[in-house]
């Protein structure tokens, strides 16, 4: 059932798309994008090297008749894998074997990881990236369009006035730059700026209403279970926000985005490759952020992740 416009949901959280993936396992991508428009969800967040080149596809795949007006933000910057079909391949041969051989997985996708080529900010490869992805998506205009993982020495002063003839043609609505990492290692660029959430407990620079926040289910949610076998009262509490029945253990990357969307102003991204877990994530986020305790509830876990002071 579709969710009114004016849910949390809908305006806080987006869906990080790195984990869509053609071949095999397009039918389940395919199932996420739909699962999370179908409980609210409208800001997408991809890029060109996502699910080994196949994610932009995959989105622009699952979005095709919808009615549900999104918001899509891509990247250029990384290439896309020059091979996405074999590497797909390579990733479903070494999935079964994964378990019975030590460290095959990681040496595969170490091994594709330093394949990858550099990153590239110079006019030309982001123009051809940009329209690239236009195609990927199968649409006429981006939202937003990130530079991804740009250094200090990168020169992309050269690219602001690429980016403004694309905002002025109509093709894309805004621009920026995102890091994997913190803010502190964020290159300014543009209006956007999307980074790893602060980490818990931090009181770190203020986050920007527009800021676009990745990490909190990587970073955020194992720091829960410890705070609540400190403090049995914090458990308590933060049980009584889930549904009647839910162990907030099972809970904690729901009670991490809802620590988030009540700590930070930003949008908060989410990822998973699983239909079902995104369901019920969704589910427990939209009750404990319907509960009056809420805020006050994570002001509590915010004070139980700062370190103990020295004796």
């Amino acid at each position: 059932m579709n969710r009114p416009t004016t849910d949390l949901l809908t305006h806080r959280l987006g869906f990080g798309c790195g984990r869509l993936k053609g071949g095999g396992d397009k039918a389940t991508s395919l199932r996420l994008i739909h699962a999370a428009l179908d409980q609210g969800i409208r800001y997408f967040d991809t890029a060109p090297p996502y699910g080994l080149g196949a994610s932009e596809a995959v989105l622009g795949e699952a979005l095709r008749g919808r009615q549900e007006a999104v918001i899509v933000a891509t990247k250029a910057g990384l290439a896309r894998p020059a091979s996405p079909r074999l590497r797909q391949t390579a990733r479903a041969l070494v999935k079964p074997l994964a378990g019975w051989v030590p460290g095959l997985r990681h040496a595969v996708l170490k091994g594709m990881a330093q394949r990858a080529p550099a990153a590239n900010f110079g006019i030309e490869f982001i123009a051809q990236s940009f329209e690239a992805s236009l195609r990927q998506l199968k649409r006429d205009r981006v939202d937003c369009l990130l530079l991804h993982e740009a250094r200090p020495h990168d020169p992309l002063a050269p690219l602001v006035a690429l980016f403004d003839r694309y905002v002025a043609s109509g093709q894309l609505g805004s621009y920026g730059s995102s890091t994997g990492e913190t803010l502190s290692q964020l290159i300014r660029f543009g209006a956007v700026s999307q980074y790893r959430c602060p980490a818990p407990g931090s009181e770190g620079p203020p986050v920007a209403p527009g800021d676009v926040l990745h990490g909190a289910l990587r970073f955020i949610a194992p720091a829960i279970g410890p705070a609540m076998e400190r403090d049995p009262h914090l458990e308590a509490q933060l049980a009584s926000l889930l549904p009647a029945g839910t162990d907030p253990a099972s809970a904690t990357g729901s009670l991490a985005l809802a620590y988030a969307l009540a700590r930070f102003e930003g949008r908060v991204l989410l990822s998973t490759n699983q239909p079902q877990r995104l369901i019920t994530t969704l589910e427990q986020v939209r009750h404990i952020t319907a509960s009056a305790a809420w805020q006050s509830a994570m002001s509590t876990l915010h004070a139980a992740f700062a370190p103990a002071p020295a004796p």
